[in-house]
């Protein structure tokens, strides 16, 4: 018998194979049923027709063939639907600019073009804050992972989260999808592809008319005559951009590194290995063996597509059994989301390693898709001990058996460690982290949460000693690593749609504050007149 998954219901049809939800599309597309909808019922009733008129192929060709077909052939491209129209901010009724950022010509600087940066540089669109700058070090369509090392098929957030659009029902993906798609599309649509989100980003940014700088990396920044100084480099050149605030939103990385185990990186030419955060080349791999260690959803993820490209993967994991949760899915309502920051730093301190002690596995339909492929074996409950290099073939020690391969992905996650950014070294000293404003409980300390950064109430950076480094309240920590101070507010998209409008209410009050003396310059010269009383 077919087993067709589609939404957690099983349709039965066929030859013994069970064909997962986006195998279901490339099937359809190879029969060319192009105008049914997403996932709807009768999708699955055609593919049951289908393979009761054609004998199904193994799941594992199945995969292959949605890999070469891409999110892109089956989802239709359709047009950007923008009608030629951009944001603006009057429309909205905000109050206009004064003497601020806008007439003093100084950007506000935001570092990171993902979903994190763009969201920041719209609410600041929205409080008439135009003189954005957004930097970053990707060509265009390759900001954040969604274009480069984000290897799953959909996102696993839900589809009608929201969050970017900062409460516009028009700016939603919803309201973009539709438009393309129809409401029935909507309606059927499991969860979002990413190459789908990819494109509605790309749109976002476009009809925002958000400032980018693409190829643009930020090396050094440093205060001067009340500015910040950020040194770019662009092309190999390097280019001094003055800010009056700097924002950090460089994701998952931008206050540590990925972390790879020293057994991995000094024991294997660099060739050989890759973290799943890098470009790899699937294809050098066909009829190759290739070794990935973790049981995270990336491991998984990259481990599909290397088999998908025709090598035998073996997967290990610590785990004796994954378990497809998402902990901080508890996490997902307002009380949660918006006022972590307020609780005291006792409170957060012990949310943070609770959460830290969740081990979050592959989604259901991940796992589905590893297991119908039979050149990948898994390995639960199995850790590697040795890895060595012969000069042609690695060789693993692994608790449950030696293993020799080609090559080794490392599925091993990341690391907060202020000290590995190389634009944040030079002002290590008066950085203030955990450490210097916290101290746990005996039994309760933490390393890796000791490490990061201590914010503000606003995300911004505050000082180890008062007064030695005033400056840097100007320089917010949108990343990844603010979830410390911060909760989920700067990841994913059910916590940007809550930090984001606290992150442009600190940068609106430092403007207003450092500027009150030009206000009241302004304010004592004040004339307007009102052309109806006149009249």
């Amino acid at each position: 018998m077919v087993r067709i998954v589609v939404q957690d219901r099983l349709i039965r049809s066929g030859s013994g194979v069970e064909v997962t939800v986006l195998e279901l599309l490339a099937r359809l597309r190879e029969r060319r049923v192009h105008r049914l909808g997403f996932l709807g019922s009768r999708c699955v009733a055609e593919l049951a027709r289908s393979c009761r008129q054609q004998r199904v192929h193994p799941a594992a060709q199945l995969v292959g063939r949605l890999n070469a077909l891409k999110a892109r052939k089956w989802l239709p491209r359709g047009q950007s639907h923008d009608g030629g129209h951009h944001f603006d901010a009057k429309y909205l009724g905000h109050p206009g600019s004064r003497v601020d950022v806008n007439a003093r010509q100084r950007p506000l600087a935001v570092v990171g073009g993902g979903q994190a940066g763009l969201t920041a540089a719209f609410g600041l669109l929205q409080q008439r804050v135009t003189n954005i700058l957004v930097i970053d070090e990707n060509p265009e369509g390759q900001e954040g992972p969604w274009g480069t090392y984000a290897r799953m098929p959909t996102l696993r957030t839900q589809k009608d989260v929201g969050g970017v659009d900062l409460g516009l029902p028009n700016l939603s993906l919803r309201a973009w999808f539709e438009v393309q798609y129809g409401r029935r599309g909507w309606d059927e649509l499991y969860k979002i592809p990413t190459e789908l989100w990819l494109r509605y980003l790309a749109w976002y940014r476009r009809v925002l008319g958000i400032p980018m700088r693409n190829h643009a990396k930020l090396v050094h920044f440093r205060p001067e005559q009340g500015l910040i100084a950020c040194e770019l480099e662009v092309n190999r050149t390097l280019q001094t951009v003055w800010a009056r605030t700097l924002v950090f939103a460089t994701g998952i990385e931008g206050n540590g590194a990925r972390h790879v185990p020293e057994f991995i990186s000094q024991n294997l030419p660099r060739e050989r290995w890759a973290h799943t955060q890098e470009a790899i080349d699937f294809p050098s791999f066909r009829g190759k063996t290739v070794a990935v260690l973790g049981g995270a959803a990336s491991s998984f993820d990259n481990a599909i597509m290397a088999a998908e490209h025709g090598a035998t993967i073996h997967v290990h994991h610590r785990a004796t059994e994954l378990r497809a949760y998402n902990p901080t899915g508890w996490a997902e309502f307002s009380g949660y989301l918006a006022h972590f920051p307020d609780l005291p730093p006792e409170t957060r301190w012990r949310f943070s390693r609770a959460f830290k002690r969740f081990k979050m596995g592959p989604p259901n339909t991940t796992m589905m898709r590893a297991r119908s492929l039979p050149n990948l074996h898994i390995h639960p409950a199995a850790h590697w001990n040795t890895v060595q290099f012969d000069g042609e073939r690695i060789h693993i020690d692994a608790t449950d058996g030696p293993l020799t391969a080609d090559f080794v992905i490392a599925g091993t996650g990341y690391v907060v460690d202020l000290t590995v950014r190389p634009e944040l070294t030079e002002h290590l000293g008066v950085i203030a982290t955990w450490r210097d404003k916290y101290t746990p409980p005996r039994g309760d300390e933490d390393e890796s949460l000791a490490s990061a950064a201590y914010l503000g109430p606003n995300f911004e950076m505050t000082e180890k000693t008062p007064g030695s480094a005033p400056w840097l309240s100007a320089v917010f920590n949108f990343s990844r690593g603010a979830q410390m101070s911060m909760g989920p507010m700067p990841i994913g998209l059910s916590g940007i749609k809550y930090g984001v409008p606290r992150l442009v209410q600190g940068i609106t009050r430092r403007l207003f504050v450092t500027d009150a003396a030009r206000y009241f310059d302004g304010m004592k010269t004040w004339q307007e007149s009102d052309d109806v009383a006149e009249k």
